[in-house]
């Protein structure tokens, strides 16, 4: 997974666009053997060093340039095809041709995206959970339409679209919040630093809480990419099967 330097862009967008000096390469820690991409130095939280298919060169967030660069393969019926950089050999290429300012902002990018599946995936696994496991408590029979499965696309969402639209339209307002911050369209320069995926939610002050060593913003990303795999295994268990998770009969 991607991990990144706590930076400002606003800051980053105006800063000098000189190219990356020569990094010191180091062994990914997600698998023995494997050495990390050089814009993952292993100095940010969750910095597994994991991006095998050089995934960060589809971010094209504002302040980054779309790089036109040498690659084998280039010019081939695919490129034509393809609306992205399908080669690997490409991506790796844009990757080497973004100057710091440009690698920074693409992996704050990323680091904002990965945080919002991961939230989402964390409250889907919690819901998903407890739906099946109380469904004989719930009212009007709610998993009915189901079979007792939980109410995803998989399994079938027609009886609940109203719901649906709703959780729709408060998704839609939180990421609203975001707008400027993701699209750099500030009417005045910001008053705090930009640290993606930071929301200021905080109500019970658990940051200051928690001992002075606990990564919380690494164990936030551990987490959370647990819960992605997990949602998914869940979604593929019951679109194969047909039988609830939790409470199968």
């Amino acid at each position: 997974m991607l991990s990144m330097h706590f930076t400002s862009p606003l800051a980053l967008h105006s800063a000098t666009t000189a190219r990356a000096p020569s990094a010191t390469m180091r062994e990914a820690t997600y698998r023995p053997g494997v050495t990390a991409p050089a814009y993952l130095d292993g100095s940010l939280p969750a910095d597994a060093g994991c991006d095998p298919l050089c995934l960060a060169a589809l971010a094209l967030p504002p302040g980054v340039e779309d790089h036109n660069v040498d690659y084998p393969c280039k010019g081939s019926i695919l490129d034509t095809w393809c609306f992205f950089p399908w080669s690997l050999a490409e991506r790796q290429a844009i990757m080497a041709a973004r100057s710091p300012q440009e690698t920074e902002l693409t992996l704050a990018w990323m680091r904002a995206a990965e945080l919002k599946h991961s939230r989402l995936a964390m409250l889907a696994v919690v819901g998903w959970s407890l739906a099946e496991m109380l469904q004989s408590s719930l009212p009007f029979h709610a998993l009915d339409f189901t079979d007792g499965r939980a109410p995803v696309l998989v399994n079938g969402l027609s009886a609940y679209a109203p719901f649906m639209l709703l959780v729709l339209g408060a998704a839609a307002y939180i990421e609203l919040q975001s707008t400027d911050t993701v699209f750099q369209t500030f009417l005045s320069p910001p008053a705090q630093k930009y640290v993606p995926g930071d929301l200021g939610f905080d109500p019970l002050d658990l940051e200051a809480k928690f001992p002075a060593g606990l990564d919380q913003r690494s164990n936030e990303i551990y987490n959370g990419r647990l819960a992605m795999l997990a949602i998914t295994g869940f979604a593929v268990q019951e679109g194969l099967w047909g039988q609830p998770i939790f409470g199968a009969h």
